[in-house]
């Protein structure tokens, strides 16, 4: 993936083999809330889990791998891989590991220094608790040592063509394409009645379909351009008393489909990958 790409649709940091009771969906919106695109690649009859980290490290060289270093997988010795991993591709991924909570302290240790002192992976290590006990907190806090929201504070989708905005404004009605959105800003194709929108012109009541889901905001105005004959708008969204932001309701509903969305496209994206390996 060209920088360019690695801009356009953000950092992706992918949990490989994981217990997912212990990183659970809800862990996944929740981190794409707060900007940060995380994947959970299970061990599976598609094709062997060397071939699925291959494949990713080819399609998002950007990405950042965690890998279960108490999963069972065939084939792999998970010092020996991640020691060749990091030595060929440590200059391209980042990689880092995880594992279920020691009762040994000493155990925890020997884990860390092997891992991060002596194969020297870049993306650090965390442990999990079986009980849940500030698992969350401890994979944001790896998340955001490294480096993983990339460049963008919130995750950005791309509707579909049945996507739209409509408002009304000083008694015309205005329409638009909905190009892509996240949970502060949207990106729309104005078809009508777009010269006479002022930049930070606030406007009320803008109702957005976003690939199958509907709901009203508050939006502000804050660029537009003409790019082949077409006047391309970003509107950030806006409370009622002008602040920024969605209502955390609607937030909270937005955010899901957003997950959804981009799930979906990676999923599909690795599925063809993962399947064409092995023919």
């Amino acid at each position: 993936m060209a920088s360019s790409e690695v801009e356009l649709y953000g950092r992706k940091t992918f949990f490989i083999a994981p217990d997912t009771s212990l990183i659970p969906k809800a862990y996944l919106e929740e981190f794409m809330l707060l900007g940060y695109q995380a994947y959970v690649i299970n061990d599976d009859y598609v094709c062997p889990m060397q071939t699925k980290v291959r494949e990713i490290t080819r399609l998002y060289p950007d990405s950042i791998l965690y890998f279960n270093i108490d999963a069972s997988i065939d084939g792999i010795d998970w010092k020996s891989y991640i020691s060749e991993l990091q030595e060929y591709l440590g200059h391209e991924i980042l990689i880092g590991i995880f594992y279920l909570s020691r009762q040994n302290p000493q155990d925890e240790e020997k884990i860390k220094k092997l891992y991060v002192d002596d194969i020297r992976v870049k993306a650090g290590c965390f442990a999990l608790s079986a009980h849940n006990h500030n698992n969350f907190d401890s994979i944001l806090k790896v998340l955001e040592n490294a480096g993983a929201r990339g460049r963008r504070n919130h995750v950005r989708a791309f509707c579909d063509s049945s996507s739209c905005v409509k408002f009304e404004r000083k008694g015309q009605s205005c329409t638009a394409n909905l190009l892509d959105i996240n949970i502060s800003y949207f990106r729309c194709d104005l078809q009508k009645n777009t010269s006479t929108i002022d930049i930070f012109e606030k406007i009320r009541d803008v109702s957005l379909t976003v690939n199958g889901i509907s709901f009203v905001s508050d939006a502000v105005l804050i660029m537009k351009r003409t790019m082949n004959d077409r006047d391309l708008c970003i509107f950030m969204f806006i409370k009622r008393d002008d602040t920024p932001d969605l209502d955390k309701d609607t937030e909270k509903i937005l955010n899901q489909k957003i997950y959804q969305i981009v799930l979906n496209e990676n999923t599909e994206k690795l599925q063809s990958a993962f399947r064409a390996a092995e023919k």
